[in-house]
């Protein structure tokens, strides 16, 4: 089946305002599917012409998962788009699509091209928002929101969770905002049901979408009805690092947590949403190595985290329990970052077993630290953070005896020394996109919580 066109057909909001629901058409050279993809919010939407252009940009980004199961040459919307919009759509595509296409062997010219044009105007309907210094942590389950939200709330920010859940599912969210102590407010999003056909159709693509994108608007739309100047995501410095080329182009699994999507996305709100309203990364500055020192003071979060994916699977039958997959690149990788700096006995209350004794993970184990065949497509430690927090442990003569880190000693991963390269670990990074009148605030709360 082909692709030959892909409409955004319209945004509708309910009479309670409670549910949007944003429509899609895809043509192809053998039939016609008629999409729609709902939200539904925590309370009802308020009237504003920020709320209309915050769901004008929504109807463009959650429309990317329908769009790239058949890849259709051309798309087609009511919208009017200026050359500088056109462009950041474009980008969007492109790099928000780079391991999908990687994966799928296609060419980034084969995509669709936004460009500008004449269309429907969002009316500005503002009614001069009162924007609060407050923040919405958008909270995930795993260490990195974590220190995000322990840090707002030692720099005396207010601060409310939110989540986007697979349906009613909310992963291990709502857990760590209970013991944040946080309000955490949910909103649901349900894909259109004809997507798992379509996925199995004959000449249909899958892979993954720049999923970030839609959680920051939808960030966006929650803080605009709550008027809360600040969208706080946990995305740190790692997450800029690309992990592999392809067509000369950088390709990031985590392109939509980088600094480059942060910086881009920050202008798009600013633009063409509200110049008050903000998207940012508190944990910019940090490395991987660095979140997971600061994480292992927060004893009270051990029993209930989760950097593991499992429990936001659609199909429920297909999530794995307990909140660490045994086959899993991240649960692998967060027991390496966070080994070093956690007791045996915390580590056996927090996985419930030693990754690193897992000899049947050796092939993963080996391309987590780059020395396999293919790279690690996911939000995982780097390897040089990897082999870092390696070198620890045995600098610390411990996990001498487990089959993963002989592995290590054998294929001679570890470090001789590990003092230059942890104290440049634990350095903040002075590129980030943090709002001014915060940055010297966060900045100096992160060097405090590292020292």
């Amino acid at each position: 089946m082909i692709g030959k066109l892909f409409v955004y057909e319209n945004v509708r909001v309910s009479d309670d305002r409670l549910t949007i629901s944003f429509d899609y058409r895809v043509d192809t050279n053998e039939q016609t599917f008629a999409l729609t993809e709902t939200l539904k919010l925590p309370s009802p939407l308020k009237q504003s012409g920020t709320s209309d252009r915050i769901l004008r940009a929504l109807h463009l980004a959650l429309g990317i998962s329908y769009y790239k199961t058949f890849i259709p040459p051309e798309v087609d919307h009511a919208y009017r788009m200026d050359e500088s919009e056109a462009a950041f759509w474009n980008g969007v595509f492109e790099n928000g699509l780079g391991e999908f296409l990687y994966k799928n062997q296609l060419s980034a010219d084969q995509l669709a091209k936004f460009g500008p044009r004449e269309g429907t105007v969002v009316p500005d309907r503002n009614e001069d928002i009162d924007w609060q210094n407050s923040a919405l942590l958008g909270i995930g389950g795993g260490k990195d929101s974590i220190v995000a939200g322990e840090l707002l709330k030692a720099l005396e920010i207010p601060v409310t969770g939110f989540v986007l859940a697979t349906g009613e599912n909310r992963g291990q969210a709502q857990a760590v905002a209970d013991v944040m102590g946080v309000e955490m407010l949910g909103v649901e999003r349900r894909l259109d049901p004809q997507i798992l056909d379509m996925n199995n159709v004959p000449g249909a693509y899958n892979g993954h979408v720049p999923i970030s994108l839609v959680f920051a608007l939808v960030g966006c739309l929650v803080a605009c009805n709550c008027q809360t100047k600040y969208v706080v995501v946990a995305n740190e410095a790692s997450a800029s690092i690309p992990h592999v080329e392809y067509e000369g182009s950088a390709v990031n699994h985590q392109w939509s947590k980088s600094l480059e999507f942060e910086k881009s996305f920050q202008d798009f709100v600013h633009q063409n949403i509200s110049k008050q309203l903000y998207y940012t990364s508190v944990i910019r500055p940090l490395t991987s190595i660095a979140v997971a020192k600061i994480f292992a003071h927060y004893t009270q979060y051990f029993e209930i985290f989760t950097s593991d994916n499992s429990l936001f699977k659609m199909k429920q039958e297909t999530r794995e329990h307990p909140r660490w997959s045994p086959q899993s690149s991240k649960s692998l990788s967060s027991f390496m970052l966070l080994a070093p700096w956690m007791s045996d006995e915390d580590l056996e209350r927090t996985f419930g077993t030693d990754f690193l004794n897992k000899a049947e993970l050796r092939t993963l184990f080996l391309e987590l630290l780059g020395r396999g065949e293919k790279p690690i497509l996911d939000c995982v430690g780097t390897p040089d953070e990897l082999r870092l927090s390696l070198s620890m442990l045995r600098e610390q003569e411990r996990f001498k005896e487990s089959a993963l880190m002989q592995v290590a000693l054998d294929e001679k991963i570890v470090l001789e020394n590990t003092s230059g390269p942890l104290e440049a670990a634990l350095s903040l990074s002075g590129d980030h996109a943090l709002p001014t009148e915060v940055a010297e605030q966060v900045q100096s709360k992160l060097k405090e919580q590292l020292a």
